[in-house]
């Protein structure tokens, strides 16, 4: 029987990265223009193929809504050829996003402010609409399989960078989704970055017909035979031929081999255009023995992956989860409203295009940091424009006058204070113990960074951190845990102060670093309103290049393993020192997703819980805690490639500038249930005040 090849060319579309989504990108005279622009050239050309049975696949719905308000007249053309199967609109929701970052809800709204526009355009019968699409994500959240599964997906396709490596994925609920990931297939395919027009240097002219762009033909026709020739030398009853391509337009050529294969090897392979509902009826067979046979024993967690995205300009990470919030409280206030008067109403048009603007950040090249520094002006106008959306159907209560605390010198440099429950001894570099009515869930990291001294509770550390906006790329000198170039920022506190209910401590580093052009800080320690927890205010005012600040906390357990909150649950993960890679697409530092919350139990009663505003980078290794608050990435790597054109845009990613940040240590003695612990996290997390971007490229919140 003749092999059947499925060819199924797919072009990769990013929101942004290298460009804005829907403007013009300048810098030094140079005008970069944007993905709308880009993809509305490549579906044009995709349409001018069609007759030819050209197929195409895209399911973001922003990409899709944006080139059809650009084109309102293609809409009929659109519906006809998702009819016909040329066009799979498959279930991306409003973008591809990060799966690890935002907050939980967001997940969600991600596909649900995107269903209008699917229903609208295609119909909820559409096949492609139950292929959920994940291509590029960086890691995916361990409960993703229930969410996948809530908004209607039957199966998951296109995971990447830590991928499943079996049919069936299985969340840490139980939730299976299959996957045709590893369906028989041979690869092709071709990256271009269509450079601006030399002649006007983007502006737009009669030599590029006004693009202000250079359209190349991206496709190496050797290598599309080279693939041509594996497929149909595969045996089996099909194979798929899978041509990917990014900012290449779709190209004639491929259906020319087309036809030439198909009656070259009549008789022994058949050559046709086809798309993922083919893939997925063909190797439905096998994902339906595999979910029969699967028990629900969670998946291997796919995280890390780019790990540095976990940090890399965390104003934006901040932002995305607090806007988050603040519209599920304008959602509960007009939900209120409606329920006091007794008349049912429907959320307000703008309200549904604020999700729409907070999910098009999820994107994962935009929560993550990994673009460039116009894309961060984008997306902060984006995030400003929910926001005050929120605040018209939900404001900030006022108010009354602002206590304003009166910070004394601590005599000698040291004390011991009473903050809430919790009884804390302190110096100048940092916390010493924290007891609460004598008991010490608290220890010393068991291998000093430093020898002259244990660093503090609490206390924060600056490290060597090369590599790019994605992840560290140069291992610590001497590794994790004692690393020679960490330099504890304790030595470098030039006050410490106390005020009836806190302490603060204010530092500048005044060292030699070559790297550090400015570094200040204030670290205010305050107990929380029910007394069980020390709620932290850091501000860090910095200028710096590769390098990194971490919050330290020593606890008294060796044990390697530690609870992290997620989406929709809690997993367990555990340290593993053979796991550390610093590799460029392998990157793996034992740093993991958190979402509110990460605990180390110390016996069956008794732990300490370290709770985050937006700030999800955490590691656990034997002894100690790392949160991670700030990088600033030197390398531009992939957002930045001269060989294609010169567009330096990237500086931003250095965080340059004043940053606050907010997190809270939990020492619990009588027991605490991951439940609770996770109410405690929601509560202490809505952001309490608007934040509003205030300078070209970086946010400033104080």
């Amino acid at each position: 029987m003749a092999t059947e090849v499925l060819v199924i060319p797919h072009l990769h579309f990013d929101t942004v990265w290298r460009r804005c989504f829907d403007r013009p990108a300048r810098k030094h005279g140079l005008t970069v223009r944007s993905y709308a622009q880009v993809e509305e050239r490549c579906l044009e050309r995709w349409l001018e193929l069609a007759g030819r049975g050209y197929t195409f696949s895209e399911g973001q719905a922003c990409i899709l809504r944006k080139y059809l308000e650009r084109n309102p007249g293609r809409r009929d053309t659109i519906r006809e050829m998702a009819r016909d199967g040329r066009l799979n609109v498959v279930l991306a929701g409003e973008v591809v996003q990060d799966t690890v970052l935002p907050a939980a809800e967001g997940l969600v709204r991600n596909f649900l402010t995107a269903w209008p526009f699917y229903r609208d355009l295609v119909g909820e019968d559409h096949p492609a609409l139950k292929l959920a699409w994940l291509e590029d994500a960086f890691g995916n959240s361990p409960n993703y399989p229930q969410v996948l599964r809530g908004v209607g997906a039957e199966v998951a396709c296109k995971l990447t960078y830590r991928t499943l490596g079996e049919d069936v994925w299985v969340g840490i609920d139980g939730t299976k989704i299959p996957c045709f990931d590893r369906a028989p297939a041979v690869g092709a395919g071709g990256f271009e970055k269509n450079r601006p027009c030399p002649a006007c240097r983007g502006q737009g002219c009669r030599a590029c017909r006004q693009s202000g762009m250079i359209f190349v033909p991206g496709f190496d026709e050797a290598g599309l035979r080279r693939a041509f020739e594996a497929a149909a030398a595969a045996e089996g009853p099909y194979v798929v031929l899978g041509i990917m391509a990014e900012e290449i337009l779709p190209d004639p050529r491929i259906a020319d081999l087309i036809d030439e294969f198909h009656a070259r090897f009549a008789g022994k392979a058949t050559f046709r255009f086809a798309n993922q509902t083919d893939i997925a009826e063909r190797f439905g067979p096998v994902m339906r023995q595999a979910l029969a046979g699967r028990d629900d024993k969670p998946s291997v967690d796919l995280n890390p992956a780019m790990p540095g995205c976990m940090v890399s300009r965390i104003g934006m990470k901040q932002r995305v989860r607090a806007v988050t919030y603040r519209l599920l409280a304008a959602e509960a206030a007009l939900a209120g409203a409606s329920w006091q008067a007794g008349i049912p109403a429907a959320p307000p048009p703008a309200l549904a295009e604020a999700w729409r603007n907070l999910t098009f950040c999820q994107f994962h090249d935009a929560v993550t940091g990994t673009h460039i520094d116009n894309a961060f002006v984008e997306l902060s106008d984006m995030l400003d424009a929910a926001e005050k959306v929120a605040l018209r159907y939900a404001p900030v209560p006022a108010g009354g006058r602002k206590t304003i605390e009166k910070f004394t010198p601590v005599r000698a440099g040291k004390g011991r204070k009473k903050l809430g429950r919790l009884t804390v001894k302190f110096d100048r570099a940092g916390i010493v113990s924290i007891l609460c009515e004598g008991q010490d869930v608290f220890g010393q990291v068991p291998a000093p960074i430093r020898v002259n001294r244990h660093p503090r509770i609490g206390e924060l550390v600056m490290e060597h951190d090369f590599g790019d906006a994605w992840g560290q790329r140069i291992e610590p000198l001497a590794g994790v845990q004692h690393d020679m170039t960490a330099i504890l920022l304790g030595e470098y506190n030039t006050a410490v102060e106390a005020a009836p209910g806190a302490i603060r401590w204010r530092g500048a580093y005044r060292g030699h670093d070559p790297k550090v052009k400015r570094l200040k800080w204030t670290v205010t320690a305050r107990p929380s309103e029910d007394g069980r927890r020390i709620d932290f205010v850091t501000e860090i005012d910095w200028d710096t290049a590769s390098r990194r600040i971490r919050v330290l906390v020593p606890v008294r357990s060796e044990g390697d393993t530690a609870t992290y909150e997620v989406p929709f649950g809690f997993i367990d993960r555990t340290f593993d020192a053979s796991q550390l890679d610093y590799s460029q697409w392998k990157s793996n530092t034992m740093e993991f997703p958190t979402l509110h919350w990460v605990r180390k139990a110390v016996d069956a009663r008794s732990g300490v819980a370290v709770l985050n505003k937006g700030l999800p980078c955490n590691r656990y290794t034997p002894g100690r805690f790392d949160l991670s608050l700030l990088r600033s990435p030197e390398w531009e790597f992939c957002v930045a490639e001269p060989g294609t054109y010169e567009f330096w845009d990237t500086d931003g990613q250095r965080d340059a500038g004043k940053q606050r940040f907010e997190y809270s240590l939990l020492p619990y003695y009588e027991g605490l249930s991951d439940g609770d612990l996770t109410r405690i996290g929601y509560r202490y997390n809505p952001c309490p005040r608007p934040w509003f971007r205030r300078s070209p490229w970086r946010a400033t919140w104080w």
